[in-house]
């Protein structure tokens, strides 16, 4: 996903390797943040609203498609954005999914990146132009490798405070005279070195490539194919833009109102810089961003391997709820070693997978997460909390077993008079049993949040399992817990959990 300032991008690919993939759908909503941010530093109440129906909707076709692995990036809008944190935090608590801010330089990278799987830039050096909403990233490409990226706050949506309403036509003049006082350093590389290849990307060039065909089109059995423009004609089609207004140009090219008011003073980023290096053409490869966004992903998958890099995400995500609700991290993360050390240890006697170690896992972590509502109860405040924050890479039902394990972390054990447990399947009842059973044992060994017991090996002696704990302190108060939270785990393995301690 790329959350552009003037919009946001989704594109779904099935991967063969990391270099060979089929895109399934691209999905595009015209929500422009950077109107309001450029005029006033804040995503305005209208446009947040905006955003997060088309998250929701982004969500939707993930879930379509059952996709395993994203990433979405926000750019310039964002970044200047007043009440960022806000805006992440809603999209985060309303739709499951985190954005990632970057800075324009890794925008440039991600954009080179996305050119490279669709030209070959093997050879001589390459600059690639990507203009959008808010900023315009400078890639230099040499030989294939990636050189030296810049990023400036130059963008089509930011230029349209120079836009001359009465006379279309002198806005085209007025954003020249704009870009002449603008400084690009990066441009004097090519002052003593040949420019063997010009890229043009984004959004706005796409369309001046189609409007600039000679048939018309730029695409090719239904695709777009690479399409090439050369400087004269990206000229004479921004002068002949330039005389009508927006309106019209929606009218006579089929353009977005969105992309008819933007695309001039974008179209004349790429002629001005086009002129600054001696440029004759500019290829336009019809991707962006998104696509460099994608090949990342895929990259990563194959390097750490798709299941561990999903995992990755889904913990990822409970971290960021842990620190949202603002829980004791250091008890969080200590009660969750307990807890995956006893899973590991007592799998002859639960027989559960690496996906319900997973769960409990998460489970550990979020325990107390509803304490954040209140200390009294907390432990059904979690269960609320967690069953109703999204979490991308758990199903509805593996959300619920996470909560329910949570839950009964402390006070009453399953029962069938509990709603949320008892709505669960019997199997499912069963694992949140056996994980509840191992976070309460957990959890008491860390009763008094001083994190005094540091490791424990647990073995069964007659009807009894013998916790050896490794402490750094006095755990009377732990192994104390321990027979009041241990009955869960007698009743449902049959032994009693006991405190053995060797300082």
């Amino acid at each position: 996903m790329d959350v552009g300032s003037n919009a946001f991008r989704l594109v779904i690919a099935e991967f063969k390797s990391p270099d060979k993939y089929k895109v399934l759908e691209r999905v595009r909503m015209p929500v422009r943040l950077g109107a309001s941010v450029f005029k006033d530093q804040r995503i305005d109440a209208p446009t947040m609203d905006a955003a997060l129906d088309a998250f929701r909707e982004f969500r939707k076709k993930m879930e379509e498609y059952e996709v395993v692995l994203h990433r979405a990036v926000a750019t310039s809008a964002t970044r200047e954005a007043k009440n960022r944190a806000a805006f992440l935090e809603r999209v985060h608590q309303e739709t499951g999914l985190d954005l990632e801010l970057i800075e324009g330089t890794e925008e440039a990278r991600l954009v080179a990146l996305g050119v490279k799987s669709k030209l070959s830039l093997s050879r001589g050096l390459s600059l690639i132009l990507d203009v959008g909403g808010g900023s315009s990233e400078i890639a230099i490409v040499g030989n294939g490798e990636i050189l030296v990226v810049e990023s400036h706050d130059v963008g089509g949506v930011r230029l349209l405070r120079h836009a001359n309403s009465e006379s279309p036509q002198k806005t085209l003049g007025i954003v020249r005279q704009t870009l002449q006082s603008s400084r690009f350093p990066i441009l004097d590389f090519f002052k003593r070195r040949h420019l063997s290849r010009f890229v043009g990307t984004g959004g706005n060039i796409e369309a001046i490539a189609e409007i600039a065909s000679p048939n018309g089109d730029a695409r090719s059995n239904g695709e777009h194919a690479a399409a090439k423009i050369t400087l004269t004609r990206l000229s004479r089609t921004l002068a002949h833009l330039a005389k009508l207004d927006p309106k019209e140009r929606a009218e006579e090219y089929d353009l977005r109102p969105d992309r008819a008011d933007v695309i001039v003073p974008a179209g004349a980023i790429f002629e001005y810089v086009a002129k600054r290096v001696h440029a004759r053409e500019i290829w336009v490869p019809f991707v962006g961003l998104v696509d460099g966004v994608l090949v990342d992903v895929a990259r990563a998958a194959s390097t750490e391997g798709k299941k561990e890099l999903e995992v990755s995400q889904t913990r990822n995500a409970v971290l960021a709820l842990l620190k949202k609700y603002d829980v004791d991290a250091k008890h969080a993360q200590r009660v969750t070693a307990l807890a995956t050390s006893l899973f590991d240890q007592l799998k002859a006697m639960h027989g559960l997978g690496k996906r319900d170690r997973l769960l409990l896992e998460l489970a550990a972590l979020l325990h107390e997460v509803g304490t954040f509502i209140g200390t009294s109860g907390h432990h059904r405040h979690s269960l609320y909390l967690i069953s109703k924050t999204p979490i991308l890479g758990l199903s509805d039902t593996e959300q619920q077993v996470v909560a329910n394990v949570a839950r009964y972390h402390r006070k009453a054990p399953p029962d069938a008079s509990h709603e949320a447990y008892a709505a669960l399947g019997e199997k499912d009842q069963e694992r949140v049993r056996s994980l509840a059973a191992i976070l309460r044992v957990a959890d008491a060994l860390d009763h008094d949040h001083r994190q005094n017991v540091s490791t424990v090996r647990a073995k069964q002696r007659g009807s009894e399992l013998k916790l050896r704990v490794t402490t750094r302190g006095d755990v009377s108060l732990d192994a104390w817990s321990l027979k009041d939270k241990g009955d869960l785990f007698e009743n449902q393995f049959g032994l009693k959990p006991v405190v053995v301690s060797r300082g």
